[in-house]
């Protein structure tokens, strides 16, 4: 796959089926949910690319951990301006709403104009990437489909804070609020597909990708929900 949604180099048996699925996701937009029990230097390639090429058009909301470096998830050639790409740093999540700034008063980075920290509860979170969401769409003039490329970097950090029902439901309105605004967001769960966990959030999106590696090679396969059709292995580029 070279731009969140084109994997023209896929093997499957039913190639026309396939590729209408993936021009399907990126017109109306999309949720991806990416596994693999696999290092994540092999997520960051993967998302880079979800993410779109530094020459394509994209609003890009990277939504990180805070041990995450900013360059290992984003081209250094991609603009770092507020009005093309937003960092939301979500990892002190300990901290409490009040000790922490509110989404219209999180204090930018030192490191880069487009960062900035989030605190609080699932509440706060949703409400600072819907008011990103919004933003973009107003600057853009309204958004066309796939302009909107958001990453989702912090389901394992949310489910070791908060039951899974809550997790569940926070993902329910986020994936459906950029669903709404053509947008595709992809969010990162380590593990196997038949995990516990990515069967239960699996209903959640339009589409499974899953990382894997075999020898020396780093590979993908793409289950499109909708048309019940996958990919066969092929590779992840650098």
């Amino acid at each position: 796959m070279v731009s969140g949604g084109d994997a023209d180099t896929a093997v499957t048996d039913d190639t026309s089926t396939f590729q209408l699925g993936l021009d399907d996701l990126k017109r109306r937009g999309s949720a991806l949910l990416v596994v693999g029990s696999v290092p994540t230097e092999l997520y960051s390639r993967a998302s880079k690319q979800m993410l779109g090429a530094p020459d394509e058009p994209r609003r890009r909301l990277l939504v990180l951990n805070d041990s995450t470096p900013l360059d290992d998830r984003l081209d250094v050639d991609i603009q770092r301006t507020t009005e093309w790409t937003r960092v939301v740093r979500y990892g002190s999540l300990e901290r409490s709403a009040a000790a922490s700034p509110s989404p219209s008063t999180a204090v930018p980075s030192a490191v880069d104009a487009c960062e900035r920290r989030v605190g609080g509860g699932l509440g706060q979170l949703g409400a600072a990437l819907a008011n990103d969401v919004t933003e973009f769409d107003t600057l853009a003039g309204g958004l066309s489909p796939a302009e909107l490329r958001v990453a989702f970097d912090c389901l394992p950090s949310l489910l070791s804070r908060y039951d899974r029902d809550h997790v569940f439901r926070f993902l329910h309105v986020m994936t459906t609020h950029i669903r709404s605004r053509n947008g595709m967001v992809h969010v990162w769960s380590p593990g196997e597909r038949e995990g516990e966990v990515n069967r239960l959030f699996e209903p959640l999106f339009d589409a499974v990708v899953e990382l894997d590696v075999e020898g020396s090679e780093a590979r993908q396969r793409w289950h499109l929900r909708q048309k019940d059709v996958s990919s066969g292995w092929f590779p992840l580029e650098s």
